[in-house]
């Protein structure tokens, strides 16, 4: 894994975390030279029902469940907030942070992408990170299941498998 290279970010209410991310976060740092991804429990999701587990329980079980990986590292910061966390602000404060590497990448799922234009100011996203996306079944990443403003920047942008 290498020292220098960019940070992942894998957000979600992890409620709870399971292998698929786990397996997700450990593939895309193979694939995409990832020196850490930073996991991020979502405190109060906004696109969401609030999760069953309590925000501090999904945080520990998150802890508990990358501790064996030292590139995976946990923020906190969202389960903290006493308001909903948006991914917007969450990104320019680790952009903000003095130990911040030049390139975030941000790890959705082909379903969380399929909605990103739902998501608040979500356009910023893009000068913020880079987007990676992952397959999921039963979710194929095609251009005409997106909403116009979202398809158009997604055949702007969009790069083949590494």
């Amino acid at each position: 894994m290498p020292e220098c290279g960019p940070t992942g970010i894998l957000g979600g209410t992890f409620d709870p975390v399971h292998y698929a991310h786990l397996r997700l976060a450990q593939e895309a740092c193979d694939a995409l030279s990832l020196s850490r991804v930073v996991w991020i429990p979502a405190g109060q999701p906004p696109h969401r029902a609030q999760p069953r587990t309590p925000a501090a329980q999904r945080l520990e079980m998150t802890r508990l469940a990358i501790a064996h990986n030292p590139a995976f590292l946990v923020d906190d910061a969202e389960v903290r907030a006493d308001r909903p966390s948006y991914t917007v602000p969450t990104l320019e404060r680790l952009r903000a942070a003095p130990a911040a590497t030049l390139s975030l990448v941000l790890l959705l799922g082909v379903d969380a992408f399929l909605a990103l234009d739902t998501w608040h100011r979500w356009r910023e996203l893009f000068d913020l990170a880079h987007i990676a996306v992952a397959n999921r079944p039963g979710y194929p990443l095609r251009a005409q299941d997106m909403a116009p403003p979202l398809a158009a920047e997604f055949e702007a942008r969009h790069r083949p498998d590494p």
